[in-house]
């Protein structure tokens, strides 16, 4: 099932809760994927969102294992004033919480600054790996490509603490680009702590922020999008990686930080 056809269960008319289906195509371990995960919620809360309002910041905890099958989504909207709007979605399961969500929406406002973000890295090479379709790997990851042009694969000893490349969508999965799409493509890399190991070990996101710089996106899913990801620092068992996303021409679309859960 493609990302699109999952998102068109949410739509406009929709009550503040629901009931959902989380695909099995998607899968991570027992649970789908955080990417997944993050955009049924955040696909849940935008048709109650103005346009006028881009969102801005996403804050995720990931409270607990999000399985297939039926999940209920309840949207709530905390505040919302002239220029902000501050809203939570719930996903739970069985009646235990597995993912809360709190989204910052802005409108545009007059600024005396513009300071411009740096332009997406370019690595000074001609050798791309790529994450197998086949094989011991998270069933999610078959629904996108990966060109690894800095860093190695996972549980290869890597001395870096830095991975990077380009991801799309795979197949024939050719849609307009927007903020489902992003969360789906920025969380859809393995975690760098995977690449430092030298024999499989599980790893899980126990917090993720994800800030929104860009929101006109005419790109498709189908192009491109470059990534790259450092640790910053890990001890005991927890890895704090920072993350950017920028768009096929470039610039900067989102900037991410998650707290990895490292069992090894």
């Amino acid at each position: 099932m493609h990302f699109s056809q999952v998102m068109q269960q949410f739509g406009a008319n929709k009550p503040d809760s629901i009931i959902i289906n989380v695909p099995a195509e998607w899968g991570q371990g027992r649970a789908v994927f955080g990417g997944m995960a993050a955009a049924l919620a955040m696909a849940h809360l935008l048709p109650v969102i103005p346009d006028n309002m881009p969102l801005r910041s996403v804050s995720v905890s990931f409270v607990g294992p999000l399985n297939t099958g039926e999940a209920n989504v309840t949207r709530r909207i905390l505040r919302q004033g002239k220029s902000v709007i501050q809203a939570q979605v719930e996903i739970s399961q069985d009646n235990q919480v597995a993912l809360v969500l709190l989204a910052s929406f802005g409108a545009a406002r007059p600024s005396a600054h513009q300071l411009n973000a740096d332009t997406a890295p370019q690595w000074q090479t001609n050798e791309t790996q790529t994450l197998p379709k086949q094989g011991p790997v998270p069933e999610f990851t078959t629904h996108f490509d990966y060109r690894i042009s800095h860093g190695q694969l996972p549980f290869s000893s890597s001395a870096l603490r830095e991975l990077g490349g380009d991801i799309r969508l795979a197949g024939d999965e050719s849609t307009q680009a927007g903020i489902l799409e992003l969360l789906a493509l920025v969380d859809a890399w393995p975690p760098v702590s995977l690449t430092l190991l030298n024999k499989p070990a599980p790893a899980s996101s126990l917090t993720w922020t994800i800030e929104f710089i860009a929101h006109d996106l005419p790109f498709q899913t189908s192009e491109w999008w470059r990534y790259l990801a450092e640790i910053e620092y890990g001890a005991d068992g927890y890895h704090h990686i920072a993350a950017k996303l920028w768009q096929p021409d470039g610039k900067l679309a989102a900037i991410s930080r998650q707290t990895v859960t490292v069992f090894a």
